[in-house]
């Protein structure tokens, strides 16, 4: 078939050279020069494709089992472009862990330089229409003839390509219909920049740059958080994290930007003025707390140095507002005390603003089972202390109260409660009664006989009554002797009493007990259920409450039935707190009418006589 191709040619040929005989010489000449004119065209169109078509593919990475048409035998041919534009050797693939097929290079095949074409390799294959492919064993053979070099800038360029990037092309295996990924060097997707024309070089490499994958996200700057929080109901607090410096005599908490603490968070650039107190919204309370100012420097090399450093902790608050009262000293101070600084176990540091000293004593128990550290009188120290961390205001959630989901250590009232027990050394924690019942123990009652406003005016009746309805009864005034009189009342079933800070006793109790409340008259049931029904269940204690009527009241004594107070107490309290209180609380006294009152006593003891003495 070869030879009748060969015949048919050479056929051709002579019958073309014998026609050109008849030909004129000035058509011959038009002519040629017309045939000179297509025949330049087509070389500089060829060449200009196949020099774009070799740039294209320079450093093309492997190509998973191709078997390549002649027609696409310039795809599979892949040549480096030198740095100095000289030639560079033929390379067809790289090497692969995966099984690859190569175009076999016939054995006189010239070697291809960037002006190489698909002319001249046709013109050296004319009896090929396809490349045959090679065993594996000739492409391991042609990888190992490859410049080091080149491998290294094909295994570079194929680690720059991301899935999804402009830089990676996906095509279709011809042979297989399976496909394949095609990495192409950035560099090779520029064509249109003549390297001749000026400025060219820097366009290039501007392109390139727009075309780099970033290895590396740039850093982003810390977004500034505010020093303090003023957004809660009860209390203004700070909590400051990284190099924090206190001056007390000067009232004034510092944070410090520092490469030491570079991980920590950045604060926003303002100065903020804190009264450490729970009680924020009532301007009597808040009337003697200092302020304390807490600020941002704006280098280390402004602030004050360091004279007493600190590898714990610094809380610091106020003890003054309302307490001295009880109750205000656990709901004020102690509660929130507790829920701040009992997660360090002990390694944090007090300075308290405003302080009370015999506060601080009488509580003094309470305050070193939370801190190993001396208590530090902020308002006369002259030091600059450090730390790394530092909290302004305490934590403080409601009234005698503790949100366990608003804290990382989920604390509650129980566990406050417990804490107070094994501060006094208390062992009571459970109230057992059936147990002790046989044992011949009757249940022990505690009734809190106040000394001034609310007493009870009959109190040896009341005594009496109770007991011979079976409770073994304890009658005393509150005393500031805790240590004794926590004792007392751990001893204790149950608690009664008129409602008042003697009351606040109740977190010596054990759990299970029952806590009866004697509400005066006036309609105090708001004032009743935040300051004790709500904690009182909250400590897993049995609330009980019993409203005396009018004639319970000493009030009958000074004002006519049809008064006011008694016909329309509401208008007293809208009054306000002071014009109320007078009233219903300071001028109040009790009479319990023990035939009305007996039901109470009887709901307790049965209580007491079926609860479960399980936690």
């Amino acid at each position: 078939m070869e030879s009748n191709v060969k015949t048919k040619t050479m056929g051709q040929e002579f019958t073309l050279l014998k026609g050109m005989r008849r030909i004129e010489p000035r058509n011959f000449a038009l002519g040629l020069l017309l045939g000179c004119f297509l025949v330049t065209f087509a070389y500089f169109s060829m060449a200009k494709f196949d020099s774009l078509h070799f740039f294209v593919v320079v450093d093309s990475p492997p190509i998973e089992n191709v078997a390549t048409p002649s027609s696409d035998i310039a795809q599979n041919m892949v040549s480096s472009e030198q740095p100095d534009g000289g030639a560079s050797e033929n390379v067809s693939f790289s090497k692969a862990t995966s099984k690859i097929d190569v175009d076999k290079e016939p054995q006189n095949a010239p070697k291809l330089g960037v002006g190489s074409n698909i002319s001249s390799i046709n013109s050296n294959n004319s009896s090929t229409s396809k490349l045959p492919l090679t065993s594996e064993e000739s492409a391991e053979s042609a990888v190992q003839e490859l410049d080091g070099s080149v491998l290294e800038e094909t295994k570079e360029i194929t680690k720059t390509c991301v899935k999804g990037s402009e830089l990676c092309e996906t095509g279709t295996d011809t042979a297989s219909n399976k496909s394949s990924t095609n990495i192409f060097d950035s560099e090779a997707m520029l064509p249109s920049i003549d390297s001749n024309q000026p400025n060219s070089t820097i366009e290039k490499e501007q392109i390139l740059q727009d075309l780099t994958i970033e290895k590396e996200p740039k850093k982003e700057m810390k977004k500034q958080v505010p020093l303090c929080d003023l957004s809660q109901r009860r209390i203004d607090k700070c909590e400051i994290e990284g190099d924090v410096r206190i001056i007390g005599k000067d009232a004034t908490v510092m944070w410090v930007p520092s490469l030491e603490y570079d991980d920590g968070p950045d604060y926003e650039r303002k100065v903020w003025q804190i009264k450490p107190y729970p009680r924020k919204e009532d301007p009597a309370a808040m009337a003697h707390v200092g302020i304390v100012t807490v600020k941002p420097m704006d280098s280390p090399d402004v602030a004050p140095p360091c004279t007493q450093h600190r590898d714990v902790p610094a809380i610091v608050f106020s003890d003054r507002g309302y307490t001295g009262n009880y109750f205000h000293d656990f709901t004020d101070v102690l509660v929130p005390i507790f829920t701040t600084a009992r997660r360090f176990q002990g390694e944090v540091e007090f300075l308290v603003t405003d302080i009370k000293i015999y506060l601080i004593m009488k509580y003094l128990p309470i305050f070193k089972n939370l801190t190993k550290y001396d208590i530090i009188d902020f308002d006369s120290d002259d030091q600059v202390r450090c730390y790394k961390k530092a909290y302004i205001g305490l934590t403080s959630h409601d009234d005698f109260g503790i949100d366990p989901e608003r804290i990382p250590e989920r604390y509650t009232l129980v566990d406050f409660t417990r804490f107070m027990r094994t501060t006094y050394g208390l062992t009571r924690d459970v109230v057992e009664i059936p147990v002790q019942k046989k044992l011949g123990r009757k249940p022990r009652l505690l009734i809190v006989a106040r000394a001034k406003t609310r007493r009870f005016m009959n109190l040896d009746e009341i005594v009496r009554e109770t007991e011979k309805l079976g409770f073994d009864v304890v009658a005393t005034e509150t005393t500031d002797d805790l240590a004794r009189f926590s004792v007392i009342v751990n001893s204790c079933d149950a608690i009664m009493g008129v409602h008042g800070a003697g009351l606040t006793n109740m977190v010596f109790l054990p759990i299970n007990a029952v806590f009866i409340q004697i509400l005066p008259w006036g309609g105090l049931d708001w004032v009743a259920g935040n300051y004790f029904k709500r904690p009182v269940g909250n400590m897993k204690l049995k609330y009980i409450q019993y409203d005396i009527a009018p004639e319970e009241s000493t009030l009958i004594d000074e004002y006519p039935r049809n008064h006011t107070v008694f016909t329309n107490p509401e208008s007293i309290r809208r009054q306000g707190w002071n014009p109320m209180k007078k009233i219903f609380l300071d001028k109040q006294n009790v009479r319990l009418n023990m035939k009305r009152f007996r039901p109470t006593l009887k709901k307790t003891l049965k209580y007491l006589n079926s609860v479960n003495s399980k936690i």
